[in-house]
């Protein structure tokens, strides 16, 4: 059984230095920016007793990447302490966390643009994603049939039966998850509440965690999120319930299928990022990249979700932010959320045209979700308004 890194380590950590480099490409218009400051980039396995049905009990490693820049990295060294500025990324239902926020092309990195800014910035991986725990999830026989079929034939040379039959989490242990990390980050800033930004189904993570822990949410962004009004509030019956663990997603399912497919505009997406993303998502699958030539493919662990609907939307204090792509074709639901924030008086919905569910990797409207998100975690306001619904045009132009 694959457990991930750190099992049985009070802390580990890496700490690399990125020194100032010179122009890389993939940015937008031509693809140059400036030469990138310094970084503090700090990753570690985060302790964690897990509520994972098949390893319930079991002391885990959840991966957590931190990144300051140099700069604020003194000062925290010095004894300040970022008060207001801790931030917490969540991913969502297939990419880990470092592909979403910390991707190294050009300035697509959403944490590098806050840290650029004084915050404080951490990215988790979720159990069954990147480099934190992944039971059962290193056996192959443990797929589905039509999975094992994207396999190569020196993975399964013969018919294998699978040793684990059912959905690997759900949504209560996503929330233990998240709860052990931002712990661990109000104690090691000191600071009694951190902002959360959620992608997708970091939607349903991160808003369901801030309704249940409002004392710990200082504020949300919520880009794309999943949401369902009528999804239940407790788990079925069976559970876990009966399946396969694992799914597999392939290059052409996600970048084409999922994502070229709903691009609507000219120059929305730069040339060779969705190539840079998926190398950056198999250096965060080892077995993965190796399991499908030539190009692998990435394990994605099944869950039951629930607890996150009309209910427990209207529990959430934090001031929130949510925006949305016109041409997002895979997860409706912003809108009514937006409607059952019930707890909060500072709410904001903003439409923006030319972005699709992939927005965060897209030339169109990434810069202008960095630049809204940090309003929004500075102030409490989106372009000056604490509430509303709003429309953007490519670059965040304004159009209401």
């Amino acid at each position: 059984m694959h457990r991930g890194p750190g099992i049985g380590l009070a802390l580990a950590l890496v700490t690399v230095v990125a020194a100032a480099q010179g122009p890389r490409p993939g940015g937008p218009g031509e693809g140059v920016p400036p030469p990138a400051p310094d970084y503090v980039t700090t990753d570690r396995f985060v302790p964690h007793v897990s509520t994972v049905p098949v390893n319930e009990g079991e002391r885990v490693g959840l991966f957590v990447r931190e990144k300051q820049s140099r700069i604020q990295a003194g000062r925290i060294a010095a004894g300040e302490a970022p008060a207001g500025r801790v931030v917490l990324f969540v991913h969502g239902v297939s990419v880990p966390s470092i592909p979403d926020f910390d991707l190294a092309f050009g300035d697509y990195s959403w944490m590098s643009f806050l840290a650029d800014r004084g915050f404080d910035t951490f990215a988790m991986d979720q159990q069954g994603y990147g480099l934190s725990a992944r039971p059962t999830m290193d056996n192959p026989c443990n797929l589905a049939e039509r999975d094992r079929e994207l396999l190569d034939d020196a993975v399964l040379p013969e018919p294998c039966v699978a040793d684990y039959g059912f959905q690997l989490t759900s949504s209560e242990t996503d929330w233990d998850e998240i709860d052990t990390v931002v712990d661990f980050i109000r104690e090691l800033r000191g600071v009694e509440r951190v902002s959360l930004i959620g992608w997708s189904l970091g939607g349903l993570r991160a808003g369901g965690y801030a309704a249940r822990f409002p004392g710990k949410v200082d504020k949300l962004v919520l880009f794309a999120p999943f949401y369902q009004p009528g999804s239940p509030s407790a788990p079925p019956d069976e559970y876990p319930a009966a399946g396969p663990p694992m799914t597999l997603q392939t290059e052409p399912s996600l970048m084409q299928e999922r994502w070229s497919a709903n691009v609507a505009c000219e120059n929305q997406v730069a040339p060779g990022i969705s190539d840079r993303v998926w190398q950056t998502i198999m250096a965060f699958d080892d077995l993965g990249s190796i399991w499908a030539s030539p190009r692998g493919v990435m394990r994605v662990r099944s869950a039951s979700y629930f607890g996150w609907n009309t209910e427990s939307a209207g529990w959430i204090e934090a001031p929130t932010l949510i925006l949305v792509g016109l041409e997002d074709g895979l997860l409706p639901g912003a809108e009514a959320l937006y409607g059952d924030l019930g707890g909060t008086a500072d709410k904001v919905l903003v439409r923006m045209q030319c972005a699709t569910h992939f927005a965060v990797w897209e030339a169109s409207q990434y810069r202008f979700m960095h630049e809204a998100s940090l309003e929004w975690l500075s102030e409490g306001r989106y372009r000056g308004a604490g509430s509303g619904e709003f429309r953007v045009g490519f670059g965040g132009a304004a159009l209401d």
